[in-house]
């Protein structure tokens, strides 16, 4: 269990829309994440990928099923797994009248991370997304890939043991998303930090995933390293993997 970051069993979320319509958003999910890897969820739109961070960080109790995230069930210890763990969502929103340090020595201090260590990390962090020469700059006068990176980096100035990205390279130009891929590569492999990210881009995930899981109208369809979902599915890349088991087209396994 010392090496199980995230487990669920059964995991279920139902909402209700007037008259008592249910609408079934994520439907006994069994999963487990290894401390140190990256995991991968995809799925298309509404397939309950949100939800299922939602429900790992707190911001949804389940109807049925149970989580514990860090050896803790979400439902009695979120205080504990929220000092520890980081989400991004894909709709973040920054601080504009802040400069690029600004807004990771703000966020870092509302943890109570001395001046000292937060200003080093900073300073780590700055330079790994390109932006020391930048970072006394308001935000407001950045292009949307450059606020993404200080979102990712702000994201990781508490140096969590548990990452939630919601498409961490939305609206990065190529050479910024490769910078911030790098940056969550040395995370995973040196640092063990495990990351969970959410992207509809399948070349970043056979990049940076070491497994990933594909979610369909609320249900764990597969769990694999992207090169044995291949195999077992006879298929050419992930791509078509994740077509077949999303549309039932060409399914062979």
């Amino acid at each position: 269990m010392a090496d199980t970051v995230i487990k669920t069993e059964a995991l279920t979320k139902i909402f209700e829309r007037g008259r008592k319509r249910e609408i079934v958003a994520l439907d006994r999910v069994d999963l487990e994440v290894r401390r140190g890897e990256v995991f991968g969820l995809l799925g298309p739109n509404g397939a309950g990928k949100t939800t299922l961070i939602r429900l790992l960080v707190g911001l949804l109790t389940p109807t049925s099923g149970r989580a514990f995230v860090l050896g803790r069930d979400v439902t009695q210890d979120i205080d504990y797994i929220r000092e520890r763990v980081a989400l991004l969502p894909q709709e973040a929103g920054i601080y504009e009248r802040l400069t690029a340090r600004e807004n990771l020595v703000y966020y870092g201090g509302l943890y109570g991370i001395p001046e000292d260590e937060l200003n080093r990390r900073a300073d780590r962090l700055l330079d790994i997304i390109g932006l020391t020469d930048r970072q006394h700059h308001q935000v407001k006068s950045f292009s949307g890939g450059m606020k993404r990176k200080v979102l990712v980096a702000r994201a990781l100035i508490i140096e969590p043991e548990l990452v939630f990205l919601d498409e961490p390279t939305t609206g990065v130009d190529t050479l910024g998303a490769r910078v911030v891929r790098n940056m969550l590569k040395k995370l995973s492999s040196q640092e063990n930090r495990t990351i969970v990210l959410t992207t509809h881009d399948l070349h970043e995930v056979s990049e940076l995933c070491d497994r990933v899981g594909i979610l369909n109208k609320g249900q764990l369809v597969a769990v694999g390293k992207p090169n044995e979902l291949e195999d077992k599915f006879k298929a050419a890349n992930l791509e078509e993997v994740f077509t077949a088991l999303v549309t039932g087209e060409g399914l062979e396994a």
